[in-house]
């Protein structure tokens, strides 16, 4: 049985430690030069902040561990009792936290961030046997055969770059990952499960001692070393954690414990796809931004994200306590239908979703014969609607098939895309002309792009281009005088969050 002294000592343990060797990493970061300056486009803080909380949290954890084993008979027997399992998270966590260090000093370019993970990961299922062999769900039991170690492979990534994704604001991840690791380590606790409640605790109470230092305005960063650790150490204790047997796991438990960086990552993955960007395309559209936008301060925003975390921990763990996983999935709906209700977070991915769907449905049961349009504000106050509605009205006259205007300007906070194809669009991509055109403001700030399709027919290139020309030099006009040269965002008067029109574009 997991003694309640063993968790106090765990977590203040680590959170005593945490909070010294923060401090210590902070004036070492400053040293050489392990600082995240402010770029005036998606990092806005008013000076550089060191960027070493990662492996100072590693090292209070580890260092935790190693204490309260010298003292707890139960700690040191689950620690040594599988030496394979704890020496393969060692070494991953270490990996893990020396490919955040250098990706946060020199910025690594995302396939081998991604590589870097992917060994960490294989460590982890290869060397310890993390790996999850059948899943239970609501009392049925899925076996996964052959597709165990791919699929463990899947969930321990997903993790890791979850609670990467999620840290954009002071606090926040450090927040998130507290109330997971500590709901984790309950469920390892009443499992039986003492190895992983111990690294869990360890690894709570070093987050807690970061957090000292983090919470706003943060004094240091914990960067990608850090988000990536948690979320390996996350992803690999729940395996063990949410045992139910010799090889059965149920994740609905830790599913629901981390509904909030899954939701964030997945409507990302959602505005990016269906916006036409790459995945890994950067944009202040993530869940601390969206609620900022609506005017919340980050404190706020943390006491937000902290009741919504703790509630969704609640009905986990009682999914848990009662065994049944219905608990866990009413508490993360909760979480997520709350969000998107309140128009929080994720009202505008799923305007996205609907749009899409709506425009399926259509060709499906009637065809497409008709001008199609999208036009959707996922974050900002600018009035890029006139804008747009002048661009489709020119297109049209113009003979140009179709347009797509995607505005992602993290540094004004403008986020707008929309979408406009001809009824007479040609049908084979291999007669288009089409063009993909950066667009950027007075001083030079990227403001996004625009695709334009045009049908290459009898008429000579010149006119072609001369009529890609034309809306080019509209839209550029129309935006530098709409952004000017501040940066700063004009007066609206209808701020909605999200705008979605089907109807037939009207010629003028």
């Amino acid at each position: 049985m997991f003694a309640h002294v063993t968790v106090i000592a765990l977590l203040a343990t680590g959170a005593g430690i945490g909070i010294v060797l923060t401090r210590l990493a902070r004036g070492v970061a400053k040293r050489v030069g392990m600082l995240d300056a402010p770029d005036g486009f998606r990092k806005k803080q008013a000076a550089p902040v060191p960027v070493a909380g990662g492996v100072a949290v590693l090292a209070s954890a580890l260092l935790t561990l190693f204490t309260v084993a010298l003292v707890d008979a139960d700690v040191a027997a689950a620690l040594t009792a599988d030496l394979r399992k704890s020496l393969a998270l060692l070494t991953a966590a270490v990996l893990i936290t020396t490919v955040g260090v250098i990706d946060d000093r020199y910025n690594l370019r995302a396939r081998y961030k991604l590589g870097g993970q992917v060994l960490a990961v294989l460590v982890l299922v290869v060397g310890g046997d993390f790996v999850i062999h059948s899943v239970g769900l609501f009392g049925y039991l899925v076996e996964l055969g052959r597709f165990d170690i791919p699929l463990t492979v899947i969930w321990l990534l997903a993790c890791v770059n979850a609670l990467n994704l999620i840290d954009g604001m002071d606090g926040l991840l450090g927040t998130v990952g507290c109330v997971a690791l500590v709901s984790l380590a309950i469920i390892a606790a009443i499992g039986g499960h003492v190895f992983a409640a111990s690294v869990a605790l360890a690894l709570a109470g070093a987050a807690f001692g970061f957090l000292w230092w983090n919470l706003p305005p943060a004094t240091i960063y914990m960067g990608d070393a850090g988000s990536m650790l948690i979320g390996l150490v996350i992803g690999a204790v729940a395996i063990p954690a949410s045992l139910k047997g010799p090889a059965m796991i149920s994740l609905c438990a830790p599913l629901a414990i981390l509904v909030l960086p899954v939701f964030d990552t997945t409507a990302a993955i959602v505005r990016r796809k269906l916006t036409g960007r790459k995945i890994a395309a950067g944009d202040c559209g993530h869940m601390h931004h969206t609620m900022m936008d609506r005017g919340l301060t980050p404190s706020n925003v943390l006491k937000i994200v902290t009741v919504l975390a703790v509630f969704a921990a609640i009905g986990a763990l009682a999914s848990i306590v009662w065994s049944n996983d219905f608990y866990a999935l009413v508490a993360a709906g909760g979480v997520v239908t709350t969000l998107v209700a309140s128009k929080l977070f994720g009202h505008a991915e799923l305007g996205l979703i609907r749009a899409r769907v709506s425009k399926f449905v259509r060709k499906l049961l009637i065809g497409d014969a008709s001008a199609w349009g999208l036009t959707i504000r996922l974050q900002g106050t600018r009035d890029w609607e006139r804008v747009w509605d002048e661009l489709t009205a020119l297109a049209d006259r113009m003979n140009i098939q179709s347009l797509c205007l995607d505005v992602n300007a993290p540094a004004m906070r403008e986020n707008y895309h929309a979408r406009w194809s001809s009824p007479t669009a040609e049908a084979q991509p291999s007669r288009l002309l089409q063009l993909e055109i950066p667009l950027f403001g007075k001083s030079g700030t990227p403001l996004g792009q625009l695709a334009i399709a045009l049908a290459r027919d009898a008429r000579p290139l010149s006119d072609a281009f001369a009529a890609i020309a034309r809306v080019i030099d509209t839209l550029e006009c129309r935006a530098m005088a709409m952004v000017g040269s501040g940066g700063q965002p004009a007066a609206r008067e209808e701020p909605e969050s999200t705008i979605i029109t089907s109807e037939p574009v009207v010629s003028v």
